[in-house]
């Protein structure tokens, strides 16, 4: 449901999303949705807009950060120099035309795209964006299997299957029939970031709902999940390569 607020002379518009599951307020900044709010689903319009008033100055200050998050995204340079996330860290990107094998290493903090067959300067951006992004994909696979492995074996539960997907709007998910999902752009993050999204999609194979049973759950296997997940919820927008 489309909604909006004014904020002294701002006009946001946000998206409400209601359940009857929900006890709490929730607002979020999506890097595509933008200002998002979770709500109650009996709380009156009046009472959810008296709590965003109270939020006026974080959801502001968000709403900013978005936007410039979005215009960095826009002007990101598939080129040598360009400083590209791998693992919670920036690391400078140099493309080489060495005998060395073709691929992607991380070298001295650096990420050295190699391409040995093709010539200096006929590398255009789109050839380095695949390269670099399949790179990605296939290391954030390597690792959310390993971490999948570690955390199921001291969790006692078993995934059926595990597939790392190009998701826009979620970092992970768990189907009824026990299949993981995860967003490879969660390799972006720092490791212990994509720990918490392993985690919290295991301990969706013995509760599929969000409730304080399933928090409690999360709890005690990670008992500083919630910092974890504000990082994440904070931060997503770096992420969105």
């Amino acid at each position: 449901m489309d909604a909006q607020i004014q904020i002294g002379e701002t006009t946001l518009p946000y998206l409400l999303k209601r359940s009857f599951r929900r006890r709490t307020v929730a607002i979020s900044i999506h890097p595509e949705q933008g200002l998002v709010v979770y709500s109650p689903a009996r709380l009156s319009h009046r009472w959810l807009e008296e709590v965003l008033l109270k939020k006026a100055r974080w959801i502001l200050s968000k709403t900013r950060e978005a936007a410039d998050a979005r215009a960095q995204a826009a002007e990101l340079r598939w080129e040598p120099g360009q400083s590209l996330p791998f693992r919670g860290a920036l690391h400078p990107l140099k493309v080489a035309h060495d005998a060395a094998p073709a691929g992607v290493q991380l070298e001295n903090g650096s990420l050295v795209l190699n391409l040995p067959l093709e010539f200096p300067g006929s590398v255009t951006s789109d050839r380095i964006r695949q390269e670099i992004v399949g790179w990605y994909r296939e290391q954030a696979r390597r690792v959310l299997l390993g971490r999948v492995h570690h955390y199921q074996e001291a969790m006692g539960v078993r995934a059926r299957n595990v597939r790392v997907k190009d998701q826009k709007r979620r970092w992970g998910s768990c189907s009824a029939d026990g299949m993981l999902n995860f967003n490879w752009r969660l390799i972006l993050a720092p490791p212990e970031i994509l720990d918490y999204v392993v985690v919290h999609e295991l301990c969706h194979l013995r509760l599929l709902n969000h409730s304080p049973a399933f928090w409690d759950l999360v709890g005690t296997v990670m008992p500083d999940y919630r910092a974890r997940k504000t990082w994440l919820r904070q931060n997503s927008l770096g992420l969105s390569l």
